[in-house]
């Protein structure tokens, strides 16, 4: 940039109140400039916060006593021939279009320069090469580089290029930015952090994008629609409409089909992609993030979805359509030379509409047909569509009967009976295990197995057996197994890899081997790592939710497992579908480790609203994890309305019975229930002691000892002999703790907030730090720095976040920021042991409780 730098200060990324977003830190400096004589074009894409940072800019010189010239031109002046500085209200305005001399050199702020009509264009360049006036103009540029540019852009740039003008380079929002002005523009954290993710992609780094889409999402939340779905259809909410049409408006045609393209067949591979439209095309779109690739091997494309369907709109209903007819038509006429499933399926959605049945199809072989249906039914059973799938399979069985496509019909008919669908969270190559379990359920014929063989439908004996003794607590049992999977030579399937190791991980991790169990783990993230990879991202989410938990069962550090794991929730909210309701639930875990519980209930309601049909251990084992953390997070009322609507026969795993009685236990501690929950935590115990799962024996003993129940020592004096070689550090905390509990006499005839304060620590515990430690939030408010100890006295003063951020001049996702740290760091569960935390200590200098007026000018 041609003599133009920017303060340090804004590279920084953020400031130290958090009241300003982006690239609107600038005006100061702009204003500076401007004033000594440089002129400035700043350019950028639309939304990226040109006009925020005018209007900024406009407020600073005139605090400074200079009166700017403000000139809007505007598409409306500029194609009907008007005059912009002679429709302005300003006669210093009138006066550029002369040139004569003026009394002073005034400082002229356009905004939208790109739509100067010519005249006014001219004055202004003659003005600013005489040194009659200093300019600051703002223009929109095409949001790819390849895109088509006015001819006025190109003159503007001409003047900065000629040194004439200084120039700023607005870019999109940053991600942290984008998701601090979400928070502005949606307070009070409305949306599940799924949502929040869509929002923010959808945006596609946009300030005016972003705002529209937040104001949609909430409009579809009054109204009881999903935001996901109801900003998909851009075209429900005239604001956000309007600004989408504005973002593809310089898209071009090629550009635009690509898009239409891969939003119409979700899952195409990129070479399919660039067999129907041109590569460089699909390459731009994919390098300014219009377009997500998923680097599995097959390179799976996606687009932005509420881009892509404002791209739809712009291209017209009949050129849309044949943007896909001419896609199928190719896939027919090369008749099986190369093959896409996602092209596959809309074909079988076009025979299904137009054509009675197979033999209708004049000129197309029955193999080609039968490939067709039977692609279209694996990709529907995999998405959770099993009517579509059904539908399929049954319009092709009354002439054809293939043995492949009738185990899908299988499949889906299931799915249909049962009433429910498991998504597979805590549950690897669940599309896979459907298969098989279509094949077991039913006595099947020999072509349908052999097609199961074909496709890798029936997982390996050993394989099963290990998920099953995982699911029994019979973890030794496990461990062998999976062994025999890991060493066999004919598993090399690589989801039938990443399984085992995650099993012998979850095995190893019940066992107290965190050695073992992280090396069974690091071996899955060298896998992800070597370039292969799940080509559902259901599967990649179930796999990251599976660390997890194995770090929580293990009682170890869980942060990297967090971060991959919400890594994959914004990939699956980039491939949409079914993998949203499964980002949803797996974000139940996370926000459950980290005791947020209110926030965990809600990611696990919007997982029911997304997938209504949800089943399985693996829903219930996370509605239970939920419960429980409801329980110990002081929201009773709340577990115990979760926990009566779940249902546990007797039929069930052993782990879900040991999950269910353990939460029970703590949902009527909460409630004050002794008695039951001394039942329910004996229970849990009796289920627990028969099997190798150590640490769910200790932390069982731990409940029991915390309760007070009264047959607790022989259980400690079992747990003693059983712990002593256990290499998980939390185990032998936990059994301190629970000596402890013991020696203290909490026998007592209620439930007092100490025992919940022990089972909190119990499940915060990490790395086996004593569980007294993490219970004691006072032990550590030294660690604090001096804005989060500041928010934490606010917070003992009974401030609301949303008044703590008035008092401080921040935003409330600031504030909940800093609380969630500070309550890290002295491991608080909650607000009120946070302010404990701090209580007694010097207390920061209080800050006004009303902005100056400085301050309010500056807003």
């Amino acid at each position: 940039m041609a003599g133009w730098e920017r303060p340090e200060e804004s590279r920084s990324g953020d400031d130290a109140t958090g009241d300003v977003i982006g690239d609107g830190r600038l005006p100061d400096a702009v204003a500076g400039a401007l004033i000594s004589g440089r002129s400035i074009v700043m350019g950028g894409p639309l939304g990226s916060g040109k006009s925020f940072l005018r209007s900024r800019v406009v407020d600073v010189l005139q605090s400074r006593g200079v009166d700017p010239v403000v000139v809007r031109a505007s598409a409306v002046l500029r194609r009907t021939y008007a005059n912009v500085l002679e429709a302005a209200s300003d006669p210093r305005a009138l006066a550029l279009l002369h040139d004569g001399s003026a009394t002073a050199t005034p400082i002229v702020v356009v905004d939208d320069a790109q739509e100067l009509d010519a005249v006014s264009l001219a004055a202004l360049f003659r003005a600013v090469h005489s040194g009659r006036a200093t300019v600051l103009m703002a223009v929109t540029e095409p949001r790819l580089p390849t895109s088509r540019t006015d001819e006025v852009v190109d003159v503007i740039h001409d003047l900065w290029l000629s040194g004439s003008a200084d120039r700023i380079e607005l870019s999109r929002l940053s991600p942290r930015d984008a998701d601090r002005l979400l928070t502005v523009f949606a307070p009070g954290d409305p949306f599940d952090s799924v949502t929040r993710a869509a929002i923010l992609w959808s945006a596609d780094g946009s300030r005016l994008l972003l705002r529209a889409l937040v104001d949609a999402s909430l409009a579809a939340l009054a109204e009881d629609r999903d935001p996901i779905t109801a900003i998909a259809d851009g075209a429900s909410y005239e604001t956000l409409a309007a600004a989408l049409h504005a973002h593809v408006r310089d898209l071009d045609d090629d550009q635009l089909r690509a898009l239409v393209l891969i939003d119409r067949a979700p899952g195409i591979s990129r070479s399919g992609a660039t067999r129907l439209v041109s590569a460089s095309v699909v390459n731009e779109l994919r390098a300014c993030g219009l377009v997500y690739d998923d680097n599995s091997a097959g390179h799976r494309l996606s687009a932005n979805r509420v881009l892509a369907r404002a791209a739809a709109r712009a291209l017209g209903r009949e050129r849309s359509e044949a943007v896909i007819t001419e896609a199928l038509d190719r896939l027919l006429r090369d008749d099986g030379r190369w093959w896409s499933a996602p092209l596959a399926r809309l074909l079988a959605d076009r025979w299904l509409r137009t054509v009675a049945r197979p033999t209708d199809l004049d000129g197309i072989s029955p193999d080609f047909i039968e490939r067709v249906i039977l692609d279209a039914a694996r990709e529907a059973n995999d998405a959770g569509d099993a009517a579509d799938a059904g539908a399929y399979a049954a319009w092709i069985t009354s002439d054809v009967d293939t043995p492949a496509i009738r185990l899908e019909h299988r499949v889906a008919t299931a799915s249909l009976d049962d009433g429910h669908a498991a998504l597979p969270v805590l549950d690897l190559a669940d599309s896979e295990r459907r298969r098989a379990h279509a094949l077991v359920t039913v006595r099947p014929a020999d072509g349908e197995r052999a097609a199961a063989d074909r496709h890798h439908t029936v997982p390996d004996d050993a394989l099963v057996r290990s998920r099953q003794a995982v699911a029994d607590l019979r973890l030794r049992d496990a461990v062998v197994l999976t062994e025999h999977v890991r060493r066999n030579p004919t598993t090399s399937l690589f989801r039938d890899r990443v399984d085992v190791e995650l099993l012998a991980g979850m095995a190893r991790a019940y066992l107290g081997e965190t050695a073992a169990m992280r090396e069974a783990l690091d071996r899955t993230t060298r896998l992800f790592a070597s370039g292969a990879s799940f080509e559902d991202t259901p599967d990649r989410l179930a796999a990251r939710s599976y660390d997890l938990a194995c770090h929580t069962v293990a009682g170890t550090d869980d942060r990297e497992a967090v971060d991959r794991l919400n890594f994959e929730r914004d990939m699956a909210v980039r491939a949409g579908g079914p993998a949203l309701a499964a980002a949803s639930l797996a974000a139940v875990l996370v926000e459950v480790r980290r005791g947020r519980a209110l926030a965990a209930r809600r990611e696990l309601r919007a997982a029911a609203d997304r997938a209504p049909h949800l089943g399985g251990e693996s829903f219930t084992m996370i509605e239970l994890e939920t419960a429980y953390g409801l329980a110990l997070f002081d929201h009773p009322r709340e577990a115990r309305q979760l926990l009566g609507a779940i249902d546990v026969s007797s039929s069930a795993s052993r782990m879900l019975r040991q999950s269910f009685a353990a939460t029970s236990s703590v949902v009527a501690a909460a409630d004050g229930r002794l008695s039951e929950a001394h039942a329910h935590a004996a229970e849990a115990w009796a289920l627990s002691s028969v099997t190798d799962a150590v640490m769910l024996q200790v932390r069982d003993v731990h409940r029991l000892a915390v309760l007070g129940h009264p047959h607790v020592e022989q259980t400690r004096d079992v747990m003693r002999g059983t712990i002593a070689g256990v290499e998980a550090p939390c185990a032998q905390a936990l059994l301190r703790d629970a000596e402890s509990a013991a020696a203290e006499g909490e026998r007592a005839m209620a439930v007092s907030a100490g025992t919940l304060q022990r089972l909190r620590a119990a499940l915060s515990i990490r790395e086996g730090r004593d569980v007294a430690a993490v219970s004691a939030p006072h032990s550590s408010s030294k660690l604090l720095t001096t804005r989060e100890r500041e928010i934490a006295h606010l917070v003992a003063d009974g401030l609301s976040n949303r008044r703590i951020a008035e008092v401080l001049f921040v935003s409330v996702r600031t504030v909940e920021s800093h609380i969630y740290q500070a309550r890290a760091k002295v491991n608080a569960s909650t607000r009120r042991e946070l302010a404990a935390a701090v209580a007694g200590e010097h207390r920061p200098e209080k800050r006004p409780t009303s902005p100056p007026s400085q301050m309010n000018a500056r807003r």
